[in-house]
């Protein structure tokens, strides 16, 4: 324990010895004061500012619209005969008449 206090002790005495030697710091109010340059990249330094693509007309894309295929297999006609009208009549059956 004595080592340890011995060597702070020794320690604090050299510090101010191993501190570098400074200036002392410059008024704030002194207007002839020197102040180091400060090189800073701007925020806009790779801005490209937005450009509108060249849009097709509303002509041009309504034709590209009507002249696109319809999607095969999509009917919007009547549904098949053996489809959902013969699955109600089935399920209304077993319940023994309409829903009240």
């Amino acid at each position: 324990m004595r080592m340890f206090i011995a060597a702070l002790l020794s320690a604090a005495a050299l510090l101010p010895s191993l501190a570098h030697a400074t200036a002392p710091p410059s008024d704030p109010a002194d207007a002839s004061a020197s102040v180091p340059a400060v090189n800073m990249p701007s925020a806009f330094a790779g801005y490209q500012p937005y450009r509108d693509q060249k849009a097709p007309t509303w002509q041009a894309l309504n034709r590209a619209v009507t002249s696109a295929p319809a999607m095969k297999g999509m009917s919007h006609g009547n549904p098949p005969a053996s489809s959902s009208n013969a699955n109600y009549d089935e399920h209304s059956a077993k319940h023994g008449g309409p829903a009240k």
